[in-house]
């Protein structure tokens, strides 16, 4: 599970130890997040660790697949939620901006996806945790919806190559969720982010890992290639 220890990742972590998979909590730079998370499994009586990995570093990200093999034997379901967010108007942006972003968003989640292909076992399952703005990029949203919707395009295509191993891969599009990336956006922003859904709310990470859950579960055996919408509404 990458991004284990972000306000999405570690919903989904402990919604899949209660369900009991075994979890590797990764981590970038938050350790303390990623032990909080692993102690709140273990104590509840699943199984969880907690991994270090930079996920532009492919060498890396093969250590952290090491990781999970070696403590938990084999590999049967991965989650790619590590991404960072990035805001502002194309104009005004550098380049250095833009593959800050690639670098995690995009790089990050090929590495990750690439390699749970090579590992996962047959019949597994792969999620990637994208984002609403992929589909319905807004202003301000150009770079980092970019990142998003290469991704995408990328489950789409690798659920024809993964097929034949009874595989699934898809991804989910959370939109204004809280806490998350959008927990730092001032009141006016969010406001306006609740009034696009019929529930008048922002979506929980609770919301977001159910979906993820039923992904990685038998019941989505039928269910490849796809982007899920998982925001309330927002985008209707």
């Amino acid at each position: 599970m990458t991004g284990g220890s972000g306000g999405i990742g570690s919903a989904i972590c402990c919604n899949l130890a209660n369900a009991g998979w075994n979890t590797v909590v990764h981590y970038h730079s938050d350790h303390d997040a990623a032990v909080k998370i692993v102690d709140e499994i273990n104590a509840a009586g699943g199984r969880a660790i907690t991994a270090k990995c930079n996920l532009s570093d492919e060498n890396e990200v093969a250590g952290l697949f090491d990781t999970a093999i070696a403590e938990f034997g084999e590999i049967d379901g991965i989650v790619a939620c590590a991404g960072i967010g990035g805001s502002g108007p194309v104009v005004e942006s550098t380049l250095d901006d833009f593959q800050k972003l690639l670098g995690v968003n995009v790089v990050g989640a090929y590495l990750t996806i690439r390699e749970a292909a090579r590992r996962i076992e047959d019949g597994g399952r792969i999620v990637f945790v994208s984002s609403q703005l992929a589909e319905r990029p807004r202003e301000g949203t150009g770079l980092y919806s970019a990142t998003k919707a290469a991704i995408d395009a990328m489950v789409v295509s690798m659920s024809r190559e993964l097929g034949a191993r009874n595989i699934t891969i898809n991804s989910v599009r959370p939109g204004a969720t809280e806490p998350g990336m959008f927990a730092d956006s001032n009141q006016e922003r969010k406001e306006y982010f609740r009034n696009l859904s019929p529930f008048k709310r922002l979506g929980h990470p609770d919301d977001i890992a159910g979906v993820v859950g039923f992904l990685l579960s038998d019941d989505a055996r039928w269910i490849t290639g796809q982007h899920l919408r998982v925001d309330g509404g927002a985008s209707n």
